[in-house]
């Protein structure tokens, strides 16, 4: 029987072709979730210009690169104290 290097498992299993693919798919689903709901709430266009899906060898992330992504998200009070709801996209891709 082979015997592997327990500390080089989890490396072997995250490079199988299966498991990117899995993880590929996986992060593609939470992106379209993600994009859905900044679609729904676009005023200027820049936030959903600032959506980016990256994938790596092993690991893929969303992002969001618009610089009032934390206002738009979970809400913020309008200069006039009118309380503004956040639209919760980020949470949309747990």
């Amino acid at each position: 029987m082979a015997r592997r290097d327990p500390r080089k498992i989890n490396a072997m299993v995250a490079h199988l072709p299966g498991v990117r693919a899995a993880v590929r798919a996986e992060l593609e689903t939470r992106a379209a979730r993600v994009a859905a709901v900044v679609a729904a709430h676009t005023r200027t266009g820049s936030l959903a210009r600032g959506l980016k899906v990256t994938t790596d060898r092993t690991d893929s992330t969303v992002s969001i690169s618009d610089p009032a992504i934390l206002a738009i998200n979970y809400g913020h009070t309008a200069p006039d104290g009118t309380p503004v709801p956040g639209i919760h996209a980020i949470e949309a891709a747990l």
